[in-house]
């Protein structure tokens, strides 16, 4: 994702939006679904249509975690078995807009006994726009498990919050809000969102107040119903992981980023790695030598909590984002965040470094 505020600014001081690149209308909304899938158009090649491509309000590049997910639905319809996802690691090479199709690549470096292998090139008109490496491990049961508890000091439900939305639908009405900045608003309210996102504790969209230490916790999932097919939803969640990753790195300062301020920022790249399978049925496979040598248990601190029961991960149910930036240093901040079931089970962790360009 790129963004550039001078141009923003003078867009909306014009009252004019940009017209060098074409976005979706009110009226053509395609789902999250229909936004991730892509055509095979040739063996490993699968073409995503201009006119699913989503662009936000006033931006030139296609949204990162929409090609992020259709990689992963491209490669995933590759598998020669049917392998969960447990790792992706990717690179935005540079912008994509919505003026054309996007290709991609898939490229199959390993099929083995557990793990199979890919990469993904993503190209618009001969560039190539992102690069990712995927790596899909079989359904294992081992002899050490353990993970952090999910953070419960202060975290509302997110039937008790706001949404993103209705926080922006009531900048309509604050006084605070210039005039010429209006119609900005109006036009991410006629955005086909996909997403339902809420803030466990949103911070106030035009003088923002700055928070120490850089953390947050946003409640996310799918605005329509997804597919019962776990490679869909691992796909939606990698979309959603972008939608709010970069922006943490604003928490310690009194900015966000329609700051007229910030001349740039990007997503440079995202990892992410996925810890739990999302079970939809698929039973889970023995190690090779179970049945001759059974699982021994191993000798565990008494300290270790327990594990939140195994449920199966849906992105259109709400998910908990824990969001942080540790870091930012050389106009580059570093982001990380945590992706939690709502009883408590760390399914994914996620990483993404981002340049953000401040006047």
């Amino acid at each position: 994702m790129i963004i550039n505020s001078k141009s923003l600014l003078t867009s909306l001081l014009t009252c004019r939006s940009i017209t060098t690149h074409r976005y979706l209308s009110s009226n053509n909304k395609p789902t999250l679904y229909e936004t991730l899938k892509v055509i095979e158009s040739s063996p490993d090649v699968f073409i995503q249509p201009a006119e699913t491509l989503f662009v936000f309000p006033n931006r030139k590049s296609v949204f990162g975690g929409q090609i992020i997910g259709s990689a992963v639905y491209a490669a995933q319809k590759t598998l020669t078995k049917d392998y969960p996802l447990h790792s992706l690691h990717s690179y935005f090479l540079t912008a994509a807009d919505n003026s054309s199709a996007i290709s991609y690549k898939v490229t199959r470096l390993r099929d083995g006994k557990s793990f199979e292998t890919r990469s993904v090139t993503a190209k618009q008109d001969d560039r190539i726009v992102f690069q990712c490496a995927m790596n899909f491990h079989r359904k294992e049961k081992g002899n050490m498990e353990h993970q952090y508890p999910m953070p419960q000091i202060n975290i509302p439900p997110p039937e008790q919050l706001p949404s993103l939305q209705d926080h922006i639908q009531k900048l309509l009405e604050d006084k605070r809000l210039k005039p010429e900045m209006k119609p900005f608003v109006e036009s991410i309210l006629q955005m086909p969102a996909k997403v339902d996102v809420r803030y466990c504790h949103q911070r106030d969209l035009l003088q923002p107040q700055p928070v120490w230490p850089a953390k947050e916790f946003v409640w996310m999932k799918s605005i329509e119903p997804l597919p019962d097919y776990s490679h869909i939803h691992r796909s939606a969640v990698a979309y959603c992981s972008d939608r709010v990753l970069l922006p943490s790195a604003f928490l310690p300062y009194a900015l966000n980023g329609y700051n007229s301020r910030i001349r740039m920022q990007a997503s440079l790249d995202h990892s992410m790695w996925f810890h739990d399978d999302f079970d939809f049925g698929t039973k889970i496979d023995s190690n090779p030598s179970e049945e001759e040598n059974p699982i021994k248990p191993v000798h565990r601190s008494p300290d270790i909590p327990p594990i939140p029961p195994k449920v199966r991960v849906r992105a259109d149910d709400w998910l908990l984002y824990e969001l942080e930036c540790p870091l930012h240093m050389n106009n580059r901040a570093w982001t990380s965040g945590r992706i939690w079931t709502r009883n408590g089970r760390l399914i994914v962790t996620c990483t993404q470094e981002g340049v953000i360009r401040c006047k």
